[in-house]
């Protein structure tokens, strides 16, 4: 599946056997909150001013049972029992998202639970998810999903990747209520019942500051990537390559790469990037002023995926002419401003890149004049 969240990188062009380093890229790094059964946890920051049955909050709380909230409830810790809304029990959480609310086990060993404030004002985003996060009574099976609040609008979103039905115990509630617990909304079906959801999106959009309209949207996870919930593979062909976020290669002729990625042990994501090989490295050059072939230069790696490089120049006697350590350097003929003689040159470079993969090449070139 590819949502045009999942990157590659751009292509790229180089010599012929000379790496380059392909990285690929899925969002923004959520910031992980480690929580265990029932816990409640917070306050964090929203990151704007977000209106919610008429009044504004700046702050949330996460319930580790898939649900926010903008009023600390100190008696909803430990709740696990699921309630239709609107609940005014006092140990039920108010001025509250469910988003679902079910009872999930994730461990203080790991993150299941990451938010994150994205974009630019006035169009911000607060997104908290649950990642592969395992059913109580079901701990085989995992909920992925998403609570989004939309800044400007106050408009509420839920993102569901996936909500497994489970025992009889596993009930689960999909919708928000008031700082009351009296007036509450919830996605019809949904209202602490027994259901399961894949790949599917819903919608609070405010009407008045006492009532909200429930709507289905089309279901996009926002690119937010979880922590160690995320897996990376390159393909060459069909050949898997590397299980790393980043690869480097080093093709004698143009080839296409396959990125793929899994989150939270379910969603797939793929894509490509081509590199292209330039027919090979320059064996001649005439720095002569005419604007064609003027200078020797390596094509490879960029620099920010360089760690080392060097590349140095000799003539026929072993005399230094010309050194770099920059790849986006080259070669003009010259050596302390003077022209250097016609003739053949060697070429040895180096590279180590962000990896830590050492790459060595050299060659020869014809300085013509």
């Amino acid at each position: 599946m590819s949502l045009g969240q999942f990157s590659a990188g751009p292509n790229d062009s180089i010599n012929p056997g000379v790496p380059v380093t392909l990285t690929a890229t899925y969002g923004q790094v959520g910031i992980p909150v480690t929580m265990g059964d029932d816990d409640v946890d917070g306050p964090f920051p929203i990151g704007f001013d977000f209106m919610f049955f008429g009044t504004v909050y700046t702050q949330f709380y996460i319930g580790a049972n898939g649900w926010i909230s903008f009023v600390p409830n100190v008696g909803s810790s430990g709740i696990r029992e699921v309630f239709a809304v609107p609940s005014a029990a006092n140990y039920n959480p108010k001025s509250c998202i469910l988003g679902p609310f079910v009872d999930l086990l994730p461990k203080t060993s790991d993150s299941y639970i990451y938010y994150l404030t994205e974009g630019t004002a006035p169009n911000r985003q607060l997104v908290v998810m649950w990642c592969q996060t395992p059913l109580y009574w079901c701990q085989d099976s995992y909920a992925t999903f998403q609570i989004i609040l939309n800044e400007g609008t106050n408009i509420v979103e839920n993102q569901i990747y996936s909500k497994p039905e489970c025992i009889a115990l596993n009930k689960a509630t999909l919708g928000l209520q008031n700082g009351t617990g009296m007036i509450g909304f919830a996605v019809p079906g949904r209202n602490a019942t027994f259901w399961s959801a894949s790949r599917e999106g819903w919608r609070y959009s405010p009407l008045s500051a006492d009532s909200f309209a429930v709507a289905p949207i089309p279901y996009n996870l926002v690119p937010l990537v979880p922590g160690n919930k995320i897996s990376y593979a390159w393909y060459e062909g069909s050949n898997l390559i590397s299980s790393e976020q980043t690869v480097t290669v080093a093709p004698s002729q143009t080839t296409i790469y396959r990125a793929t990625m899994t989150l939270c042990v379910g969603e797939n994501f793929d894509t490509t990037v081509t590199v292209y090989v330039l027919p090979r490295i320059p064996t001649a050059f005439s720095p002569n002023g005419d604007g064609v072939n003027d200078e020797f230069r390596i094509i490879g790696l960029p620099p920010e995926n360089i760690t080392m490089y060097n590349i140095q120049i000799f003539d026929r006697w072993g005399h230094l002419v010309f050194t770099s350590t920059n790849i986006l350097d080259s070669w003009d003929g010259k050596i302390n401003g003077q022209k250097c003689a016609e003739g053949l040159y060697a070429w040895a470079i180096y590279y180590e890149d962000n990896n830590k993969i050492k790459v060595s090449n050299r060659g020869a070139v014809m300085l013509i004049r």
